[in-house]
């Protein structure tokens, strides 16, 4: 069983091996440099805000000069989320539904090897190979984004730089770090397989998996992962001049929005409300002043901050980063596991005629 699983997919296998070859050396060549980037910045040694940020404004620029570095900063990403579509749609998909469109699981099946062994054997291999290219990948990227990942969570103008040097919590990123990765391509594996137990055919098997599991690559971080654990919570006060960087103030009738980007270093930040001193939630009326036309931005701004307002800040700290990993790759693989019990259900009642 084992070398006729071999045989069935080894090109599929060469070709991952030549792929995680390849982007391994290119990512190699260029990951030196950048950690060297990184450290010729000033950000290993930085402590405060104020000599954070100068350094970070130092790293962005060096990163802006060599335009290689966004394209694979980024093309790492779009691969760590298309490689658990590849292996579920032509790993996945095809190990039933190949045999029962073929008509050889009759042969197959009628053997001595049972078909829950036949069933056992090729998801327990082609399920390590995921497993195996998955992580590969992840750690390569993962190790070659790291600098820039450190970068985004020390303190210090993370706002003014945040689409430059994303949080490695933001949603697009923590699905392309770590372990998520690789509970995701186990879970599209046997997706794969079990859409092609329940279609029978191969390529309706394919959209079905690419379907379902963009789907769940789009709820989860959307729907359930701020979720995952109850978030901290702090007030700050909320002081503006027209030299605070990133202030928001919109006047539109007896509505008022004004808030300021909060830097908690390295914490994912969920959600960000503005209350009076009371502790009630804000939103107007503007002060008289704010609406005249003779107005400065000083004195509208001086008389928002003579209301007292404040901030209050729910977030995930940077310390529950490998937590939140370790409950989305869990996820990941329960939903794996039950997919797998439920394929090999229905493989033994599957009918050879």
């Amino acid at each position: 069983m084992i070398w006729l699983t071999w045989r069935q997919f080894r090109a599929q296998a060469l070709a991952a091996l030549g792929a995680i070859a390849a982007l391994a050396l290119l990512f190699a060549l260029t990951g030196a440099h950048l950690g060297h980037l990184y450290d010729s910045s000033g950000l290993s040694g930085c402590s405060g805000a104020e000599a954070c940020s100068t350094a970070k404004s130092t790293f962005f620029t060096d990163l802006k000069a060599n335009s290689l570095y966004p394209v694979l900063y980024f093309a790492g990403v779009v691969l760590l989320y298309l490689a658990p579509a590849v292996i579920g749609i032509f790993w996945g998909a095809p190990l039933v539904a190949r045999e029962v469109e073929a008509g050889t699981f009759r042969l197959a099946w009628s053997q001595s090897v049972t078909r829950s062994r036949w069933l056992v054997v090729k998801l327990g291999l082609l399920g390590l190979g995921a497993v195996a290219t998955a992580g590969l990948l992840s750690l390569t990227v993962t190790w070659w984004a790291g600098p820039i990942d450190r970068a985004a969570a020390l303190p210090g103008g993370g706002q003014s730089l945040g689409e430059a040097l994303p949080n490695h919590f933001m949603p697009l990123i923590f699905g392309a770090r770590d372990l998520v990765p690789i509970g995701c391509a186990v879970f599209a594996f046997a997706l794969g397989v079990t859409a092609g137990v329940l279609a029978r055919r191969l390529l309706p098997a394919m959209a079905v998996t690419l379907l379902v599991l963009a789907a769940v690559q789009v709820a989860l971080p959307m729907a359930m992962r701020a979720h995952y654990l109850a978030p901290e919570r702090t007030t700050t006060a909320l002081t503006v001049s027209p030299n605070t960087p990133g202030v928001n103030l919109r006047i539109d009738g007896g509505n008022t929005q004004v808030n300021k980007p909060v830097d908690i270093p390295g914490a994912w930040v969920t959600s960000v409300r503005t209350v009076d001193a009371a502790g009630r939630p804000w939103n107007g009326p503007a002060p008289q002043i704010c609406l005249s036309q003779s107005s400065t931005p000083e004195q509208c701004l001086g008389a928002i901050n003579q209301l007292h307002l404040s901030q209050v800040v729910d977030y995930q700290p940077a310390d529950r980063y490998w937590t939140l990993q370790g409950i989305e790759t869990a996820l990941y693989l329960v939903g794996a596991a039950a997919l797998g019990g439920f394929c090999a259900w229905r493989v033994r009642s599957l009918r050879l005629n």
